[in-house]
C-alpha cells in the first residue's frame, strides 16, 4: 500500500511494502527515510508544532494582546468550510 500527498512544491509518500517515507521536491531533489527515521522526523515535527502552539497561548495570556494570524496566499482557510456545515 502506498500513501501519497501532493502539494504545490513537494510530494510526500509512504510505501508500506518498503517501509520508506519519501519527500520529493518539485525540482527532483529527494529524501528517503526508513521507518525509524520517519518516526523520528514525525516526532520532531509534532514537537515543533506543540512548542509553537503553546508559546502562542502563553504569550497571549501574559501580554493580554490579541494575536492576529496573517493569511498567506498558499494557506487554506478552514473556518469558511466549518461554518457551512
Amino acid at each position: 500500500m502506498k500513501i501519497t500527498k501532493k502539494l504545490k512544491y513537494a510530494e510526500f509518500d509512504w510505501n508500506e511494502s518498503e517501509k520508506a517515507f519519501t519527500i520529493t521536491e518539485q525540482d527532483g531533489n529527494r529524501v528517503i527515510l526508513n521507518k525509524v527515521y520517519a518516526f523520528a522526523f514525525m516526532r520532531f515535527v509534532i514537537r515543533m508544532a506543540q512548542k509553537n502552539w503553546l508559546n502562542q497561548k502563553t504569550t497571549e495570556k501574559n501580554n493580554n494582546t490579541v494575536i492576529v494570524e496573517e493569511e498567506h496566499s498558499g494557506q487554506i482557510n478552514f473556518e469558511d468550510d466549518f461554518h457551512q456545515v
